[in-house]
């Protein structure tokens, strides 16, 4: 995939150069009264700095280096520590800097023990080589241009256009752009869905010419008493729920797991997005809406797979609101009160519902499906993997991965997992998924048949060629040793995903830089387990077996 960017990965228990980097390290710093110096009372920040200086410093690593551009050399800034509880160490990712300008994807990780001792580093970087570094126009020359685009003609657009060095794919060089994030489209005179998704881009601006270079989409297609009851969710299944109670009257609104649940009454969430996320669902009046039932309750279990499993405090790791709306349409293009699609909107989910046998059914009923799509919100607080072409298929491959372990995590024998993503909303027009057969919904399940495709034909094809990410996955789950018992569990598997896409994954990622990472992960995580030599075998192999290289 040509996105710019060299990948570099470093394994400091595979190479010896680790302990000539060490040594460098401490030769900057002032020894200790004693005449020692010890990594362990530095700061990790500075010695991830240092570890990255050395090592492009070292002719012992020729792989890792980076350009002088314009007279200038990189800088690299912290973007924050990370303890990373399943391995003991902790990471401090870096992104590149020139002239004070970020270079787009850039993303170096610095894996540290506890005592700042170095495990690992992962690297992709760039080389905005021959690019003006001025400005020829405004920021607000850059935002008149979408909102032209973006079809808000004289309304308002609250947004902050941001300098960045971005690598133009179609012309196959780097350029100086403004970039203005998560712009809601207006322009509804290319709608031709009969249930279209909301679309909320991040456009990219030529800071010299004033041209649009894209529009990169970011839509995924997410004090007071207490109660838990149980419930009929939208399926007809008993479901426990919990929220707040305030005079009687219950609320699906859960303070403690912070999972909030709304009905939007069948109002437009593309012309009333201002209405959003709408009333908290209550009882009375009774009963409750199954649908809501379904979104609060699958939410919920969401919330608790991160706390459990990956040690997460939400999807944005602080505690932050996870908010759906069910009885949503959408563009005033849903036939009668039918919006048959869910999806991540404006930071919250949104679910249509379809008609079955004379009864709306809400698209909130699958927990694979509401896993998949809160979980897109995960990507968006971690890698926030572009929704176009191969970082977009890896995208919906992260969201189906996780999706699939969700669902099937209480059942411990693998042998009965259920691999087919979004089986309950069968004749709906979701894209139905089979991470173990994607070929049986016409899905490549090897790079030789990656569908090269326009972005007009779902975003490059996003829920297509994520079909190959998702069978490597699906390989590795169902991976066995020599007397045929698994090698893996589904925790362990996934963190490895979790950690990759968390730590080492950036905008502009591809199937290969997931590879990457997850086997750099693999490492840490299985360190000191005897079987990793085996387990490191069966991961490349499950890449190899779908020619992600």
């Amino acid at each position: 995939m040509d996105n710019g960017l060299r990948t570099f990965v470093f394994q400091a228990s595979l190479d010896p150069v680790v302990t000539s980097l060490r040594s460098e390290v401490l030769a900057a710093e002032p020894q200790r009264g004693d005449g020692a110096s010890d990594l362990s009372a530095l700061d990790a920040e500075n010695v991830a700095q240092r570890y990255v200086k050395s090592a492009l410093a070292s002719s012992e690593l020729p792989n890792f280096t980076v350009t002088e551009v314009n007279g200038q050399t990189s800088e690299f800034k912290s973007l924050g520590v990370e303890n990373i509880p399943f391995t003991n160490t902790k990471t401090v990712k870096l992104r590149q800097y020139y002239r004070k300008i970020p270079v787009y994807g850039s993303l170096i990780t610095v894996e540290l023990e506890q005592d700042n001792e170095l495990v690992s580093l992962n690297s992709a970087l760039g080389d905005p080589v021959n690019v003006d570094a001025i400005a020829s126009i405004s920021p607000s020359q850059a935002i008149q241009v979408v909102r032209e685009a973006a079809g808000y003609g004289k309304q308002h657009l609250d947004a902050m256009p941001r300098l960045n060095y971005y690598y133009d794919r179609d012309a196959h060089r780097w350029r100086l752009v403004y970039i203005i994030e998560d712009v809601l489209k207006l322009d509804t005179d290319n709608v031709k869905e009969a249930h279209p998704l909301p679309e909320v881009m991040d456009y990219v601006i030529n800071a010299h010419s004033g041209e649009l270079i894209s529009e990169l989409p970011r839509t995924q297609t997410v004090n007071e008493e207490t109660f838990t009851d149980t419930e009929k969710d939208g399926l007809g299944k008993t479901r426990q729920i919990s929220g707040s109670q305030q005079e009687g009257v219950k609320f699906l609104r859960n303070q403690v797991n912070n999972v909030h649940t709304h009905d939007f009454e069948f109002s437009d969430s593309r012309f009333q997005s201002s209405r959003l996320p709408g009333k908290y669902v209550q009882n009375p009046p009774a009963p409750w809406d199954g649908g809501a039932i379904s979104a609060h309750a699958n939410s919920e279990e969401v919330v608790r797979f991160l706390k459990n499993v990956l040690m997460r405090n939400g999807l944005d790791n602080q505690g932050g609101k996870i908010v759906s709306s069910v009885n949503c349409l959408f563009s005033g293009e849903s036939v009668g009160r039918e919006w048959r699609n869910a999806a991540r909107f404006r930071g919250q989910m949104i679910y249509g519902q379809r008609m079955v046998g004379g009864q709306l059914v809400s698209y909130a009923v699958a927990l694979d499906v509401v896993a998949h799509e809160l979980l897109h919100g995960l990507t968006e607080n971690t890698a926030r993997l572009e929704y176009q072409f191969e970082s977009g298929a890896l995208n919906e491959s992260y969201s189906d991965i996780f999706g699939i372990i969700i669902s099937n995590f209480n059942e411990s024998n693998i042998d009965k997992w259920n691999w087919q993503m979004g089986e309950d909303l069968s004749n709906t027009g979701i894209p139905l998924r089979d991470l173990s057969n994607p070929r049986s919904h016409s899905q490549p399940d090897h790079m030789r048949n990656y569908l090269h495709t326009t972005i007009d034909n779902d975003n490059g094809g996003v829920h297509t060629n994520s079909g190959i990410h998702n069978k490597a996955a699906f390989n590795i789950l169902t991976a066995k040793d020599s007397n045929s018992n698994y090698l893996f569990d589904a925790i362990s598997v996934t963190r490895m995903f979790y950690l990759a896409l968390s730590q080492d994954l950036s905008r502009t990622s591809g199937f290969s830089d997931s590879r990457r990472a997850i086997e750099k992960w693999a490492r840490s995580l299985f360190r000191n387990d005897p079987s990793q030599n085996e387990k490191l075998q069966a991961i490349a192999k499950a890449f190899d077996d779908v020619g992600i290289n």
